[in-house]
């Protein structure tokens, strides 16, 4: 009995590796680390309009408004707060004001 006990704890508890596997990027998911003065923070999201530290994984809908393009190639970087998020430049304030049409 104590034995079935023990399997049942072990299959319930899963595995630990000591190599970790990260998942390819997909919708909804971090991508592209950007370095900042206090870590390193990732672009995410399905629409690609989350920036957050690693491992913090944000879910978003999954549409596509105008104004997301101008996120493309934003800065995504540790803020002087010392958390992730976008960093305002002119040329991100530009685009969010007169966005691309899809």
């Amino acid at each position: 009995m104590k034995r079935l006990a023990f399997v049942a704890l072990l299959i319930a508890c899963g595995s630990k590796s000591s190599d970790p596997v990260e998942p390819a990027p997909g919708p909804g998911t971090p991508s592209e680390p950007a370095t900042g003065s206090g870590g390193a923070c990732v672009k995410g999201g399905c629409s690609g309009t989350v920036c957050t530290e690693p491992g913090n994984d944000m879910m978003t809908t999954c549409e596509m408004k105008p104004e997301y393009a101008c996120y493309q190639d934003a800065e995504c970087s540790v803020q002087a707060d010392g958390k992730c998020g976008w960093t305002t430049d002119d040329r991100l304030e530009t685009c969010l004001a007169a966005p691309p049409p899809l």
